[in-house]
């Protein structure tokens, strides 16, 4: 157990390789002081704190253990009456130096994705694509740092062969169907409504990502959690958000009728238009290739199998079934890939309002094939916030496992995958 209260005020991510550990801890004041990323030996010993970006998020080492590549969401505040915002940023800090290089985000960076979508910036005061982007998670492959930019439902590749870390680019991750090819349940009325809906898209907003190795190439894997941005003074008053119900949004005369009894579901009102409605996160996960092209998407099938393993808590929110249809659903938050002891490779995915686990065989990623739904809120497990998986050959009982971490319960979970 070490005191990271020297360092700062709240821990963010840990991250180990090689017998180091790094840990980004984030400042009191997210936008008026960086935060920090302290580096100790595995025994515990403190080796050197770094100063980093503005609320750094989460940490990762590059394969060879020599650098630590950092997130810095650059989250707002508005805690004194005031839209306060600051960059976010990639860094890499040189573990053997300590030396710290960061690079930020400007408009020549954004390339829409195949669909025609365009990397958001969510209609916020700042307006600005340096203030605007938010590193949210880091997954690393090769000379390359793959950034989630969750409310900006966009992908930052990096470059990071050097010392200092280059932009190759920011892709959106485009959008999802719900009007004919994926259902999706959006009224909070008590029972499992799966439907399509016209002029209806979502934005996938991954927060978890992690690359994986198969059959020789790269891949990368998204939890499409979804994020709204809301900030509010310390009165509780809100200073700015880029949500509101369907009910409370004008619709054309085209699509209006669709939505008379149906209408909880939270859209963007930056993007959403009187014929065209974007909702928050992909309620699925999504297999990228390394440019961030979609290889596969898990489109309805988590909301379907909810519906079929927990019926009486679908989509439920503190065990009030259908409390969150209008709220991103499940919420995919977690996800792991791990290559077991028999040669398959595994995907698992945490859903963090559905307290429960999803197993799919991913050994060929343009065709995954669902393998188990686990719950784990019967265990008093809630909220799968982050995961870890562990192959036989590194595990001290030669058996592969799984390892999560529960943002609500507070607990720990180690779990062998037979």
């Amino acid at each position: 157990s070490i005191d990271l209260s020297p360092y700062g005020a709240g821990i963010q991510s840990v991250a180990t390789s090689h017998d180091k550990i790094a840990v980004a801890v984030a400042s009191a004041d997210k936008v008026a002081t960086k935060g920090k990323v302290v580096i100790f030996d595995t025994d515990g010993t403190f080796d050197k704190e770094v100063t980093v970006g503005y609320l750094p998020d989460m940490v990762g080492f590059s394969e060879d253990g020599l650098k630590v590549i950092v997130a810095n969401e650059g989250e707002p505040d508005a805690s004194d009456g005031n839209y306060n915002d600051v960059a976010g940023t990639v860094g890499i800090i040189t573990v053997a130096s300590g030396v710290y290089n960061e690079v930020g985000f400007v408009d020549g960076d954004l390339n829409a994705a195949a669909d025609g979508t365009v990397v958001r910036k969510g209609g916020t005061p700042s307006d600005s694509t340096a203030l605007d982007m938010e590193p949210e998670f880091v997954a690393v492959a090769g000379n390359k740092a793959y950034v989630t930019l969750q409310e900006n439902n966009a992908l930052a590749i990096i470059d990071i062969a050097t010392d200092t870390p280059i932009v190759d680019s920011v892709k959106s991750l485009g959008s999802k169907d719900y009007s004919s090819q994926n259902k999706i349940d959006i009224q909070e009325e008590g029972k499992i409504l799966l439907k399509n809906y016209p002029g209806l898209k979502g934005l996938y907003q991954p927060d978890t990502i992690v690359a994986h190795n198969i059959n020789s190439t790269d891949y990368l894997f998204t939890a499409n959690e979804g994020d709204g941005r809301e900030y509010e003074d310390s009165n509780g008053d809100v200073i700015f958000e880029d949500e509101i119900k369907i009910k409370k949004h004008t619709l054309d005369d085209s699509i209006a009728d669709a939505y008379i009894d149906e209408n909880d579901l939270k859209i963007m009102t930056d993007i959403s238009t009187s014929t065209e409605l974007y909702t928050f996160g992909g309620r699925s996960f999504s297999i990228w290739d390394t440019n961030g092209d979609l290889v596969w998407d898990s489109g309805d099938s988590i909301s379907k199998l909810v519906a079929k393993y927990e019926p009486k808590l679908f989509n439920q929110d503190d065990a009030e079934m259908d409390g969150r249809s209008g709220n991103k659903g499940a919420e995919p938050e977690a996800i792991a890939v791990g290559t077991l002891s028999n040669g398959k490779v595994y995907a698992f995915v945490g859903l963090e309002r559905q307290s429960s686990i999803v197993i799919y065989d991913v050994s060929n990623p343009q065709a995954p094939e669902f393998v188990d739904y686990v719950v784990t809120h019967t265990d008093n497990d809630i909220s799968p916030e982050g995961m870890k998986f562990i192959p036989a050959s590194e595990a001290p009982n030669a058996k592969d496992l799984l390892l999560v971490s529960y943002e609500v319960s507070g607990s720990t979970v180690i779990y062998e995958v037979k």
